[in-house]
């Protein structure tokens, strides 16, 4: 069987489209990327937003156009919510569960010609359901997921009812793929999940901590970086431990934010206030002078007022982000937030993005500045019209001029002498 695929939404999909192909291929099917004469096309779909959920559809038909006569797999987010709309349009729909049965079910579509609809409670479900790449390439950075699922159920999400209850990845399981990355050449790997952070709590006998500590002792890792965490996540054991490894660590941490006055994170239903945001950021600062501390913002909530929002402005600038994910409010059938009072006229909501992405931009501006003369070490990654591009540890993005040959996916120490459009460019001290 021939097959292709499309992922829509966050890494967490990425990963498990590639754990799919890689377990497919196993079983003798050939995999062709962006190929219309395939037997199989397989679409993971993402629900974060309204705009993802019409991105979901349109992919699902732009497939059935592009491959009229393929079977079309629809699996991910976007059908766990919205089971009825990807029947509309598939023959087989799962949601984001027992993804790696798409094998079995497409060869009983095979026998019946009957569709097939796949999906479950999620939240009859409690173990992890467990996906991962068996057959890995030489990346210079790696993504492994270590947990599924979410309980916050803030007002604007949906995720909570797409993903289920959190769910805690074996440890042997996550120690086995990363020294499998390392013996392919990787240099850095992301852990990530639908909430990080959570790792272990189901269990009641492992945390991420405990976690990291086993990475570090049991591989030879040359990076470890989280992905996103939430600010409830971020103990005073886990900064001691990122401490403690702190030359093999990311000096990066992604802590969302979402909303920046009391009222917004109040409706939002996040589970901290301004003064504990601030609070925690200083205490890891005080810990970690250089860190970058990047977020996630929602502009133009339900309710915002103009006061509100002139607070929230204040409040990032102090905060001072390295960098920000801004995203506009988008409504959501099936939110607390959808049935609320006081949805702000989409004219104002993008206003409101635009300024936030301006203050974003002039931080992320001034916190590279902060490196021009100073020496980092760089993990380089492409090369690009004879530059060698890469990333710090902090998640600088460096530039060079190749005059040594730097090979892709190895590290140096480079001096920065320059900042332009958002790149540092500089050289290898070498040199």
């Amino acid at each position: 069987m021939k097959f292709s695929t499309t992922t829509l939404g966050c890494k967490v999909n990425i990963y498990e489209t590639e754990a799919l192909i890689s377990n497919l291929e196993n079983k003798g099917w050939i995999y062709l990327e962006n190929a219309s004469d395939v037997d199989v096309h397989i679409i993971n779909t993402c629900t974060v937003t309204s705009t993802s959920d019409q991105k979901s559809r349109q992919m699902i038909r732009q497939a059935r156009r592009k491959n009229p006569n393929s079977i079309i797999v629809v699996m991910g987010c976007f059908s766990q919510t919205s089971p009825e709309s990807a029947l509309e349009l598939a023959d087989i729909v799962l949601g984001t569960k027992d993804r790696l049965k798409v094998f079995d079910l497409v060869n009983s579509y095979l026998e019946t010609k009957q569709q097939i609809n796949h999906i479950f409670d999620i939240n009859d479900f409690t173990k992890y359901d467990e996906m991962k790449l068996d057959r890995l390439t030489n990346h210079t950075r790696g993504f492994v997921k270590i947990q599924d699922g979410c309980e916050n159920f803030c007002s604007y999400c949906l995720i909570p009812f797409a993903r289920g209850k959190i769910k805690t990845r074996s440890v042997n399981s996550i120690i086995d793929e990363i020294n499998k990355l390392v013996v392919e050449g990787t240099k850095e790997v992301i852990i990530s999940g639908i909430n990080t952070g959570t790792y272990g709590q189901d269990l009641g006998t492992i945390n991420l901590s405990n976690l990291i500590t086993k990475i570090m002792d049991e591989t030879k890792l040359n990076r470890l970086r989280l992905s996103s965490i939430e600010l409830m996540e971020v103990t005073d054991e886990l900064l001691n431990t990122i401490k403690k490894y702190h030359d093999r660590i990311a000096n990066h941490l992604h802590i969302p934010l979402q909303g920046g006055s009391d009222g917004v994170l109040s409706r939002m239903k996040r589970k901290y206030n301004t003064s504990e945001y601030e609070k925690l950021i200083n205490k890891i600062r005080n810990m970690f002078p250089d860190i970058a501390i990047t977020t996630d913002y929602i502009a133009g909530f339900v309710g915002e007022t103009d006061a509100e929002f002139m607070e929230s402005l204040e409040f990032i600038k102090k905060i001072n982000f390295a960098g920000m994910h801004v995203f506009p409010y988008s409504r959501r059938k099936g939110t607390d937030a959808d049935k609320m009072q006081g949805h702000l006229d989409s004219s104002v909501i993008k206003e409101r993005t635009k300024k936030i992405i301006e203050i974003a931009e002039k931080m992320k501006k001034d916190y590279y500045n902060n490196f021009i003369g100073k020496t980092v070490e760089v993990l380089f990654e492409q090369s690009i019209n004879g530059y060698m591009i890469g990333h710090t540890s902090n998640y600088l993005e460096v530039k060079i001029l190749n005059k040594l040959n730097v090979s892709e996916n190895s590290c140096h120490e480079v001096k920065i002498l320059s900042l332009d459009n958002n790149i540092l460019f500089g050289q290898l001290v070498k040199e």
